[in-house]
């Protein structure tokens, strides 16, 4: 059975052949001549013949040349090869040298021609419009339209939008949902908008009902710099959507060292929203937070409420960027600094504990100095679990004890967690399940065992000193 070749690789020879056939015509053309004349004009066309030859040679030999365009190689050699041929052959009164001369004019001209209308974009556009065209007719969509970016005909339409954008915006004004997100994920981080289309993309995501449709909108414009367009696109890290809140976050965030002085406030607006608590940290792609950035946080940080809490998630997940990216000893230290700082912010500083022990960067010293009673409980009961971890501590045990008393039904449970894990002390908390809610009659059992322990604890410990 023979084996048939890829349709890729029939069309990647014949491009070669196209291009050695293209190359050397000339060279073929002078060396006719060199067979119908004689005396001095023989010479001038086989010295005219050999140096086109060699620049074929050359050109053939050298991988360079393979990667650049044919177009001013063919024009130069075909222009070259017009003068050898007026120089050896104008004194011929046959067919030979008006052929010869017409090839050499036709070919070259024609390749001009094409380079031109290449550069106009004209066959690009025209494959856009094709493009745009069959996107508008599909009835076949994946059921998550967000996925629409992936689909094959999308990719291309986006490379085809490269240089006009127009038959991609001529798509958001079909009504369907599908062909729209399928658009404006071709439009995808786009940097080249005319006058007028980003107003357009705009508009559509603040007007559509459709989440896909915002989302898609917003990642369209994640590449705008002005500064208006940004503090709208801000506006939408608030959107009801979350699809459309984290397009939003990556859009106006990746480049923050430039925008964070127009977005600062929509940020704050965002992490403070009671409707986004269960979004987190705000996370995305690109550059790291700037220092200025950094600098709103831990202020944001040292407040109550909501937008405390999420400046705190955001710091941590922004030093976890850095230590995995980075992870210098320079970085380390300023972080367990700032994690033995009193006036760091609580939470803050939990984060911090938490991130430095996931990384492996405890010392001694920061252990102790965490364990002091005069650090928050969840805080010192982080420390506490970080040496049983290493093994039996008495300074452990101790803390345990003390954090056990702290009337808090939270801090109970997780202090009973850690003493039934490293202590082997039954409290009834279920293996491998997580912590029973907080006003539950197990979470109530749990918290009675855990003091009764600590009680125990602290009588054992008295009566052994």
């Amino acid at each position: 059975m023979v084996r048939s070749w890829p349709k890729s690789r029939f069309s990647l020879l014949a491009a070669i052949v196209a291009r050695i056939v293209v190359l050397l015509v000339p060279a073929a053309l002078l060396c006719l001549g060199v067979v119908r004349t004689t005396g001095s004009s023989q010479a001038v066309l086989v010295v005219g013949a050999a140096f086109q030859l060699l620049v074929c040679v050359l050109t053939f030999v050298t991988g360079r040349s393979w990667r650049q365009p044919l177009a001013p190689s063919v024009i130069t050699l075909y222009l070259i090869s017009l003068g050898w041929l007026w120089l050896g052959a104008s004194h011929l009164d046959d067919w030979y040298p008006h052929f010869a001369q017409a090839v050499l004019l036709i070919v070259p001209l024609a390749v001009f021609a094409f380079q031109a209308l290449s550069n106009s974009g004209a066959p690009v556009r025209r494959r856009a419009v094709l493009l745009a065209e069959r996107l508008a007719r599909r009835k076949d969509w994946p059921a998550d339209l967000l996925s629409c970016r992936n689909l094959p005909e999308v990719k291309a339409f986006r490379e085809a939008l490269h240089g006009d954008a127009t038959p991609g915006l001529k798509l958001l004004f079909n009504t369907s949902v599908q062909v729209q997100v399928a658009a404006l994920a071709a439009l995808e981080f786009r940097k080249n908008w005319r006058p007028g289309q980003a107003e357009l993309v705009l508009g559509l995501a603040q007007r559509s009902p459709e989440s896909a449709i915002r989302a898609a909108a917003v990642s369209a414009l994640a590449n705008v710099d002005d500064r208006v367009l940004v503090e709208a696109l801000a506006g939408f890290l608030c959107d009801p959507s979350r699809d459309v809140r984290r397009a939003a976050t990556e859009a106006v965030l990746w480049d923050s060292e430039h925008r964070w002085s127009w977005i600062r406030l929509s940020v704050r607006q965002a992490l403070a929203d009671p409707a986004q608590e269960a979004d987190g940290p705000l996370q995305f792609e690109g550059q790291t937070l700037p220092d200025e950035a950094v600098t709103d946080l831990n202020g944001w940080a040292s407040e109550k409420g909501i937008l405390a809490v999420r400046a705190n998630q955001t710091l941590g997940a922004h030093y976890a960027r850095l230590l995995n990216e980075y992870g210098d000893e320079e970085l380390v230290g300023a972080l367990q600094t700032q994690l033995a700082n009193v006036h760091t912010p609580p939470a803050l500083r939990i984060e911090l504990a938490n991130l430095l022990r996931a990384h492996g960067n405890w010392n001694d010293n920061i252990l102790a100095g965490v364990l002091d009673p005069g650090n928050p409980a969840p805080l010192r009961l982080i420390a506490a679990e970080a040496l049983l971890a290493r093994g039996p501590d008495g300074r452990a045990l101790s803390a345990l004890a003390d954090i056990a008393r702290v009337p808090n039904r939270e801090i109970a449970l997780a202090t009973a967690m850690v003493v039934q894990r490293y202590l082997s002390v039954d409290l009834g908390l279920p293996l491998g399940q997580p912590l029973p809610a907080l006003h539950t009659r197990q979470a109530a059992e749990v918290t009675r065992r855990v003091m009764i322990w600590a009680a125990q604890n602290e009588k054992s410990m008295a009566s052994t000193s």
